[in-house]
């Protein structure tokens, strides 16, 4: 049985500090989750570039545990699906700024996997992405720690959530029927 319980925030954030890349934890988990969209994901792609392929122990087996938890909870729709984001103790701030950075490693993520961010055709799962590509260019340095940014912000956090599921769940059954999308190896 594969886990179902992703690493905390700052567990992940320690193993990825002895990684090459040294990545944000919330990034790396976009980027991961983006990766599972693709209709046959390889455990090579995110390998190489979360980790630069350079892991061995308990850092390899906590990013395996990301890995494989991200792929049950998104596939399975589990609504115990969540974003590795900072705690909400932290500053808001450094909560937007982790979102965003969730968001641009998601988006990655997808292009990794040759899934078009641009010129689609216009559906649900186009929305979504549209929407996640705006939340990434959030200016977290203009954001106030203030009872409506707050908000905002968790509106936020549910609305990619939700997005998340969608738009795995869509890509996963267009994609089952025509297996083009691969690994390309590049970041850009």
């Amino acid at each position: 049985m594969k886990p179902t319980s992703l690493p905390k925030y700052v567990k992940l954030s320690q193993a990825l500090n002895k990684t090459t890349l040294k990545l944000h934890p919330s990034q790396a988990h976009g980027l991961i989750c983006g990766i599972l969209c693709a209709p046959s994901p390889h455990e090579e792609t995110w390998q190489s570039v979360v980790t630069g392929s350079q892991t061995t122990g308990q850092t390899h087996k906590l990013l395996q545990n990301l890995y494989d938890a991200s792929a049950h909870l998104l596939g399975d729709f589990l609504v115990e699906f969540q974003l590795i984001l900072p705690a909400d103790s932290q500053e808001l701030p450094q909560r937007a700024e982790a979102l965003t950075l969730w968001c641009q490693g998601f988006l990655t993520g997808l292009k990794l996997v040759n899934i078009p961010l641009i010129n689609r055709e216009p559906s649900e799962v186009t929305e979504a992405i549209n929407d996640i590509i705006e939340i990434a260019k959030i200016n977290h340095e203009e954001v106030v720690a203030n009872e409506e940014d707050e908000i905002a912000y968790t509106e936020l956090v549910e609305f990619i959530r939700i997005a998340v599921i969608l738009i795995h769940q869509d890509l996963k059954k267009d994609n089952a029927s025509s297996p083009q999308a691969c690994f390309s190896g590049h970041l850009h």
